[in-house]
């Protein structure tokens, strides 16, 4: 029997799979067996290996020999975890000195990270517009609820950069991108030269045009700054109104209100979260939300937030007046293309990339928010992270590819089990779906060609992740299993 192990490359993603065979389907993006091409023959497992382990949860990537005992983005334990490989560890030869990445999110962190792991040699540096050193942005709103510490933040601590040898300039923005001389300029008049760069600014906060919305005790939730100051105001009000009912104002909400506070929350569609939930999954949340002391208004329009020099409460088009003397404003983000179209980049919704997350310049690669790839927007975290990793190892010479993933959200603040991902209704006839109510629990699954496409799921973790690799693995499921959502869930348990 031939036991000669060798690398097998997705040609869809990117994916390098180490066998005998190529995988039956692609872990990352579902492509069968025909999909992959051998990669480097033969080839042995590498003797020091950088083992990737995703959270299954929330897809966080964690590097090492073990999972980690507790997920730093979600809180689930190391069971929660599975193996990742999403390329080998072999150094790459290609002689590029120097890299400059733009923006310490996480997109821009896991850039820096996976050029260092895969060369010793070229020189990484890590603009960040934030004086904080990269931390976990997702966890802001934990951070605001009481549930985790500053100190908890942080991805790593602040000696970790000087020891992978990443530059990493704090606190620095930068103000023009020159193309053509390959430099970057820093509004404390340093210049970087690249070889490559990689963009990774991300989004800022979309703030419709609401009169008042410049008033002090307004704010908006995306970095460490805006929770802090909302944490020094939170002793000194009564009440807030959130402004968006989507992932993010609830979130933000439900951390308000654990601070004994008044919280309402406005949602201008019919139901919350309309992205992500269809009406009855909305509804299951709205009344969640009412257990902890949440108050909802669905179909609610500000025409106005009114006071002299700080607010003091939210006019709506209907004519309720709602008192109040903090307002947060969660209405979705907006990519940061401003240097990207200063400097010429191909730009529309967002900076336009390829599957290998190259820009419309050779020299310059994107990764995050900031990113539109197919005409997508993802604004996920897991997505910048992907995007992040595949454009790093592109500029070490390692070519990856990325393929898309499924957009899936997870609620982490309000101790809801809320799971929702991909197409969550029908489109056409094409599509059939399912639904079941049973008790606190909730399942809505919506399929085609014999394959789920998406799905919500409250209450039932072990399922929702069951689902969730099942759409990523592309699983096909019998004909025979679509007259019942329990047949569906009876498979999926085995």
């Amino acid at each position: 029997m031939n036991n000669v192990k060798t690398s097998w490359r997705c040609v869809i993603c990117g994916y390098i799979h180490i066998g005998e065979t190529a995988p039956a389907t692609c872990v990352i993006c579902g492509a069968s067996s025909n999909d992959f091409e051998v990669a480097v023959e033969p080839a042995a497992p590498p003797a020091e290996s950088h083992q990737n382990w995703r959270c299954i949860i929330c897809g966080y990537l964690h590097e090492g020999g073990q999972p980690p005992t507790n997920c730093p983005i979600c809180g689930v334990g190391e069971n929660e975890f599975e193996p990742h490989r999403l390329t080998s560890s072999t150094q790459s030869t290609t002689k590029i000195t120097k890299v400059v990445i733009i923006g310490g999110g996480v997109a821009g962190l896991t850039a820096a990270e996976t050029i260092r792991n895969h060369s010793d040699s070229m020189m990484v540096t890590l603009v960040s517009a934030e004086q904080q050193t990269p931390y976990y942005r997702l966890n802001l709103t934990r951070y605001l609820a009481g549930e985790i510490d500053s100190a908890s933040l942080a991805v790593h601590p602040d000696d970790w950069y000087a020891t992978k040898r990443i530059d990493l300039r704090s606190g620095q923005k930068v103000i023009n991108i020159d193309r053509q001389a390959q430099q970057v300029f820093l509004d404390d008049q340093s210049v970087l030269d690249y070889d490559h760069l990689i963009l990774t600014m991300g989004a800022h906060p979309f703030v419709p045009p609401i009169p008042g919305s410049n008033l002090a005790q307004v704010f908006t939730v995306r970095t460490m700054d805006d929770a802090e100051q909302i944490l020094k105001i939170i002793p000194t009000v009564e009440s807030c109104v959130c402004i968006g009912g989507g992932i993010l104002g609830l979130e933000t909400a439900g951390a308000i209100a654990k601070h004994g506070i008044k919280v309402q929350v406005i949602e201008g569609s019919d139901w919350l979260m309309p992205r992500q939930l269809n009406r009855q999954a909305g509804q299951i949340v709205k009344e969640h939300l009412r257990k902890l002391g949440i108050e909802v208004i669905e179909n609610g329009r500000t025409q106005a937030i009114t006071g002299q020099e700080q607010c003091d409460g939210v006019q709506l088009e209907n004519g309720v007046f709602l008192p109040t003397q903090l307002v947060i404003i969660a209405t979705g983000v907006r990519p940061n293309t401003h240097l990207a179209r200063k400097c010429g980049l191909n730009v529309d919704k967002g900076l336009l990339v390829d599957s290998t997350m190259r820009t419309s310049d050779e020299r310059i690669y994107a990764a995050g928010d900031i990113t539109e790839h197919h005409g997508t927007l993802y604004g996920l975290w897991n997505a910048a992270q992907y995007q992040g990793k595949i454009a790093g190892l592109n500029v070490v010479g390692e070519r990856t590819e990325f393929g898309g993933i499924p957009r899936s959200n997870v609620l982490k603040v309000l101790g809801l089990d809320l799971f929702s991902i991909g197409q969550i209704t029908p489109l056409d006839g094409s599509y059939s779906s399912f639904e079941k109510v049973d008790g606190d629990r909730y399942y809505s699954l919506t399929l085609r060609d014999g394959r789920i496409v998406g799905s919500i799921v409250i209450g039932d973790q072990p399922s929702a992740m069951k689902i969730k690799q099942a759409i990523e693995q592309g699983h096909l499921f019998p004909v025979a299993l679509f007259n019942h959502i329990d047949q569906f869930l009876q498979q999926l348990a085995r």
